[in-house]
């Protein structure tokens, strides 16, 4: 039986989210899809991973330093040594660094591909200092991976430096896919959302889509939310995290409880951003950012920030405002830019609409796909999409 297995960190905020589409390729080229990831379904979710055959539920921390992943590495060495697969596609920067250690046996022996996207190297250009562990170990790594797939260009020149020398290929590609095309046919009834979120039927409304942690930088967009005195503007976030409690801490403290929303994690995110007038992504890192174009793609202006990842769509004063990730006086004034000025806030989601195609599924699709037939032999047929 031909047999394929996903690594990352979680289920539902990594495999769910990006890779669904995937599973459903190797499923339909009737391979057997085995997942492995830490179970990060809420008590009042449903466990549904679409198209995986076998699922392990690994606990990898997403610490390097943790000894939880102790435990999770001799779990997927054990997987993997059970388990003839034919490729292993790992992803996150821990739980792939495991894997490719966990996979030199069956790479060696019994030809086992192992492919490793990184979702955003967590070393760049202005990273802290403590990053360079990341740098080591990626770099050390390299010589177990038979093929780096990068989604943007300042991890692409990395990767090829990294592969210089070693038995691996370095690719790039628009990220993992969004289903451009359905968000902006989604369209909703923006007064129906609004009534069910307690907004003002003719409010402004910003919208953030994130997991809620110290990268996603929200404090940053709260207080620049804080400083605008005008009450008719609304600010809905969408996500969860380990820093939820801290956030709502901070809007009480701010004054701005009641017009700030949390959201918790929603599954109707190519609705909601219709009712957005504005978009904040105030990230510190992003690989790409996949929350920014979904926004886009319903053509709604983006105010985030000027980082690596970010700047492969979002060009300031074309289709979106970029500000540096700590500058709150800055995403202040860019709201209220926004906010006074239509014909700006409507040329840039025009230009942010058209900004999108290359970033859609489909496009990503034919990519990793084509990447995939690089090392496996899978004849070409009719690709049908499935959205996230």
């Amino acid at each position: 039986m031909k047999r394929i297995l996903f690594v990352a960190t979680v289920a539902k905020k990594h495999i769910c989210q990006f890779h669904i589409p995937y599973l459903k390729w190797f499923h339909d080229h009737g391979y057997e899809v085995h997942v492995c990831a830490r179970n990060d379904f809420e008590y009042k979710d449903i466990f549904d991973v679409p198209y995986c055959d076998r699922y392990f539920n690994v606990h990898f921390s997403r610490s390097p330093f943790s000894g939880q992943n102790l435990t999770a590495y001799k779990q997927l060495k054990e997987i993997i040594r059970n388990n003839k697969y034919d490729l292993i596609h790992c992803h996150t920067p821990v739980a792939a660094a495991m894997t490719r250690i966990a996979a030199r046996k069956t790479r060696k022996n019994n030809g086992t591909v192992v492919l490793y996207t990184t979702h955003g190297f967590h070393f760049f250009k202005g990273a802290p200092s403590s990053s360079r562990i990341y740098y080591i170990a990626e770099k050390a790594l390299i010589r177990y991976t038979d093929g780096i797939i990068t989604i943007n260009r300042e991890d692409h020149e990395m990767a090829k430096k990294f592969c210089e020398g070693n038995k691996c290929r370095a690719y790039y590609i628009h990220g993992m896919g969004v289903d451009t095309k359905t968000i902006a046919a989604a369209g909703t009834d923006k007064r129906v959302l609004k009534k069910r979120f307690d907004i003002p039927e003719n409010a402004f409304v910003l919208l953030s889509v994130s997991e809620i942690n110290q990268n996603k930088n929200l404090t940053v967009s709260l207080k620049a939310f804080a400083r605008i005195e005008r009450k008719d503007i609304y600010y809905l976030i969408c996500g969860t995290g380990q820093m939820m409690d801290e956030c709502v801490e901070l809007t009480k403290e701010l004054g701005i409880s009641d017009r700030v929303i949390f959201a918790g994690y929603r599954y109707d995110i190519y609705h909601l951003v219709h009712i957005a007038d504005a978009f904040l992504f105030p990230s510190l890192r992003e690989g790409l950012g996949v929350a920014a174009i979904e926004a886009m793609s319903a053509g709604v202006p983006v105010i985030g920030s000027d980082i690596r990842g970010v700047r492969e769509y979002a060009v300031n004063m074309e289709n979106s405002i970029l500000l540096e990730p700590t500058d709150i006086d800055g995403f202040a004034g860019a709201i209220e830019k926004l906010y006074s000025d239509d014909e700006l806030r409507d040329r840039l989601g025009k230009n942010a609409l058209l900004s999108v195609p290359p970033f859609d599924i489909r496009n990503s699709i034919k990519s990793i796909t084509d990447i995939y037939r690089e090392y496996l032999e899978i004849p070409e047929r009719e690709e049908s999409v499935t959205a996230n």
